[in-house]
């Protein structure tokens, strides 16, 4: 699609812009106001999205989006209004992407009726709706990014750099001035903000090699780097091990080995900080020891001993605290199973587990189909921050929070996209970078 459509509007799914336009600065500045002037909560909710990745919190880009929603689907579809931008109903209209349509639809029907029948339903069914809001918004909207060669995701993908320079500086002076023993940020605890800098600093690596500017690709090479220690002072081995996976796997799909370079300069942190944190050195000592680690394996024990009373339908959407309680040989409660595919087993039972593992694998599939077939940097970064996610989630369960739920389906809604796109053009990629010829 041409970038030059910046009068395009879009009042149904499959609606077509108008041509004829050239791609100039004026064309960019009259899309800019377009989208401004009937979208604002578009372009700001997707700004702030990426803005909350390295903060750890998505939640106000959640309302915006569904509001956006709301909106474009009364004006375009009620009432016959023209409405620039994409689409509210996604382009991903066949193949892989209907099969996940119906996936989706199964899981949460299953949820459902396993949420009617739990012991605290009053917190099981508002639960499952929220889940399925965060995964209508961002599984299936993250096809907006794509829009018109990926307009909206060249103008807030920055935000995701900003982001992360303030978590850096943060991180830095939390762990070096108020001596922290874990760090923090906005709305998640140590483990959570460690899911969410793995996945940040993997993505910005990503984009400085999509960037064409040589200055841009040091600049945004340097945030993410300068975010390494903030990731080590959360304490969160599992997040270390993720984000060890992740680089790992983009090493691998990565043709551009100066990467190899910074991975180097990247170990040289790691190094540097684990030699001057005595609170990093010590949760590297229990990293592998399982008597200091008795606490995960209690956990797992007891959630596998609940599932066998719960085998079809699960316990429910979020009522894992409760149920874990009446099994806990101390009567303890505790929040989360803290494996990602467990705890699905035990909130939605076995047919549950299934339609969600299928629904990660396929995503898993088209990211590997795209990146194997393009070597478009961003693709790489996605499918390797979704790698090194799912590798810290088998010790802990932070995407299971709204604000992380957001990032961990909007990965694989990305990917999923990006398939759909190549299926319809074969040859070319959507978001071929043009930066030279763009404002």
């Amino acid at each position: 699609m041409s970038l030059a459509l910046c009068n395009a509007v879009t009042g149904s799914a499959d609606s077509s812009p108008s041509t004829g336009q050239s791609t100039t600065a004026p064309a960019c500045e009259s899309m800019m106001m377009l989208l401004l002037r009937q979208r604002p909560l578009l372009l700001l909710g997707w700004a702030l999205f990426f803005l909350g990745i390295p903060l750890t919190s998505t939640i106000v880009s959640v309302l915006l989006l569904l509001v956006d929603s709301l909106v474009v689907f009364i004006r375009a579809r009620l009432l016959g209004h023209e409405v620039a931008g994409p689409p509210i109903r996604s382009r991903q209209e066949g193949g892989k992407a209907k099969h996940l349509r119906i996936l989706f639809i199964l899981l949460g029907f299953w949820a459902m009726v396993g949420s009617l029948a739990s012991i605290r339903p009053d917190i099981a069914v508002p639960s499952t709706i929220g889940l399925a809001l965060i995964i209508i918004t961002f599984f299936f909207r993250a096809s907006d990014l794509l829009w018109e060669d990926c307009w909206i995701l060249r103008r807030t993908i920055p935000f995701l750099v900003i982001g992360l320079l303030i978590a850096s500086g943060y991180g830095i002076y939390a762990a070096r001035v108020k001596r922290v023993v874990r760090l923090e940020l906005l709305a998640q605890g140590p483990n959570g903000t460690g899911t969410c800098l793995l996945i940040a600093i993997l993505l910005a690596w990503s984009y400085a090699d999509w960037l064409q500017r040589p200055w841009q690709k040091v600049g945004v090479r340097l945030a993410a780097l300068a975010a390494v220690p903030s990731l080590l002072f959360t304490g969160s081995r599992g997040a270390w091990l993720g984000f060890a996976g992740g680089v790992a796997s983009y090493m691998l799909f990565s043709s551009n080995r100066r990467n190899i370079v910074w991975a180097v300069v990247a170990v040289l942190i790691v190094a540097m900080v684990v030699q001057t944190s005595p609170s990093v050195q010590r949760r590297i000592d229990r990293m592998f020891s399982l008597e200091r680690n008795r606490d995960r394996l209690e956990v797992w024990s007891v959630t596998l001993s609940m599932i066998p009373d719960h085998l079809v339908f699960g316990i429910g959407t979020a009522v894992f605290p409760h149920v874990y309680q009446q099994y806990s040989p101390r009567g303890n409660s505790m929040a989360l199973a803290h494996n990602f595919f467990l705890h699905a087993l035990a909130e939605y039972g076995v047919p549950g587990l299934v339609l969600l593992v299928t629904v990660v694998g396929l995503s898993i599939v088209a990211g590997f189909q795209v990146v194997a077939k393009h070597r478009w940097a961003l693709a790489q970064g996605v499918l390797a921050a979704l790698i090194g996610t799912l590798i810290h989630q088998q010790v802990d369960n932070t995407i299971h929070a709204a604000n992380l739920a957001n990032i961990f389906w909007f990965l694989c809604g990305f990917l999923v996209a990006l398939r759909q796109g190549q299926g319809e053009t074969p040859t070319e990629l959507p978001c071929v970078d043009r930066a030279q010829a763009e404002c």
